[in-house]
């Protein structure tokens, strides 16, 4: 990654966390996305757009179901098309995630997927859904 594009990450950063007054590149400004039936906005509708014109791409979920990931196949293997990496890290907690889903997307030649145990672990792993597309 460039320095410039460092500085503009950081810019975004500091703008939306430590002062908003703080000018930043809003391509590099983090946001606040939620579904807005009212407005036409759903969550998904911003993870694929980002995805589409991104460099790579790391996302970590607790846990990985068909339902969750059918809405973005076809974008993902659009993104394995065009070489654009991904890493993909989940979780084991409670045999949540599907297998089905994890072959899914293990079978994406792009895409690093990982898994937390949880069980080996002495501590549990903090976690919110994040979601990191440059």
């Amino acid at each position: 990654m460039t320095k410039e594009k460092l500085t503009e990450i950081r810019y975004g950063f500091e703008a939306a966390y430590v002062d908003e007054r703080f000018s930043s590149n809003l391509a590099y400004k983090p946001q606040f996305v939620s579904n807005n039936y009212k407005e036409g906005k759903k969550v998904i509708s911003a993870i694929e757009n980002e995805l589409l014109v991104c460099d790579q791409f790391q996302i970590s979920v607790a846990f990985i179901t068909m339902g969750g990931i059918t809405p973005l196949l076809q974008t993902l293997r659009e993104l394995e098309k065009k070489n654009i990496p991904g890493e993909i890290l989940t979780t084991n907690y409670l045999n949540f995630s599907e297998p089905k889903a994890l072959e899914k997307l293990n079978g994406l030649k792009n895409i690093t997927l990982k898994m937390f145990d949880v069980e080996a672990a002495d501590e549990g792993l903090v976690m919110q859904k994040q979601i990191f597309i440059m």
